[in-house]
């Protein structure tokens, strides 16, 4: 049976868990869309950034309660002068917003 096709789904295992292995940091923690994340960086005055969407090692971002968007990398979110954290949901002062900007809340 030459150039046989694997049918099961090991192979498909593999190439979900590739992705998933860029998309998690140094620590363990995999890096999802809507979490929120610390910039450790003394100059940047505890900026937060949310994550839209992660893609290959790359999260894009936009800003905790603005509107400024940028892409960093996944390998820059560890704790390190330099780096990022996971912020807890205890720790934000006005807590999450249930609705998007986009949606309507039920009245």
């Amino acid at each position: 049976m030459p150039d046989a096709v694997p049918t099961g789904t090991s192979a498909q295992d593999d190439d979900a868990q590739a992705p998933q292995e860029k998309n998690t940091t140094r620590e363990g923690i995999l890096v999802r869309r809507g979490q929120i994340w610390e910039d450790l960086d003394t100059r940047q005055s505890k900026r937060r950034v949310v994550i839209e969407f992660v893609k290959s090692g790359r999260a894009r971002v936009r800003a905790h309660y603005g509107t400024r968007r940028s892409t960093i990398s996944v390998s820059r979110m560890h704790k390190h002068s330099t780096g990022f954290r996971l912020v807890e949901p205890g720790e934000l002062k006005y807590g999450v917003p249930t609705v998007s900007s986009y949606e309507t809340a039920p009245r």
